[in-house]
């Protein structure tokens, strides 16, 4: 055979294969579908020491005025398979020097005028002059907060009231942590 007729043949060839090829990159990497929740805030699931963890940073302030609170969350994924219980580390913080954020003060998370005991399960941090208050809540508890219609974050006298883009943040998040059990089967359990 002449090379010409090698290189005719070896183009159709690659021709006829490139259809194949791109119907399966596209069947490999499929796009995530939507996300039915609608807010603003910026999840991001990293890989660490500690395994994955996923971040929420919500971009928007609870309160308006002098002393603005943020809102942060992160959790570390658990196998559902182990004896585990998923926590959610809820962060409150703000970054305005006269804003005080200390034990003295309390915390307390209030959902639909239910009282949620934080106070156990918070610690607090400053920072560079940035104020901040961790609560670790096991997922019962973080359930609780994503079902209430009204969420309110009361830092001694000041009250912040969660808004609905931070709820629904949120609820994306407790999403994320307890994943269909469905999600971890393997070939080798559905034979059993």
């Amino acid at each position: 055979m002449r090379p010409s007729s090698r290189l005719l043949v070896s183009a159709i060839i690659l021709l006829s294969l490139v259809p194949a090829a791109s119907a399966q990159k596209k069947q490999l990497c499929p796009k995530a579908p939507p996300s039915p929740f609608k807010h603003n805030g910026r999840i991001v699931t990293s890989l660490g020491r500690g395994g994955a963890r996923t971040t929420l940073e919500h971009p928007h302030a609870l309160g308006r005025g002098a002393d603005p609170l943020y809102m942060g969350a992160s959790f570390v994924h658990v196998d559902p398979r182990r004896p585990a219980t998923p926590t959610l580390e809820l962060i409150l913080y703000t970054g305005a020097p006269a804003a005080r954020l200390d034990a003295g003060q309390g915390l307390a998370l209030v959902y639909d005028g239910q009282p949620l005991d934080a106070a156990r399960h918070a610690s607090f941090r400053s920072q560079g002059g940035a104020q901040a208050a961790r609560v670790a809540l096991p997922y019962a508890e973080v359930v609780k907060l994503t079902r209430a219609r009204k969420v309110t974050a009361r830092v001694g006298a000041a009250e912040y009231e969660f808004t609905n883009n931070h709820l629904e943040a949120l609820r994306e998040l407790v999403s994320q942590m307890a994943p269909s059990p469905g999600r971890w089967t393997t070939a080798d359990a559905g034979a059993r």
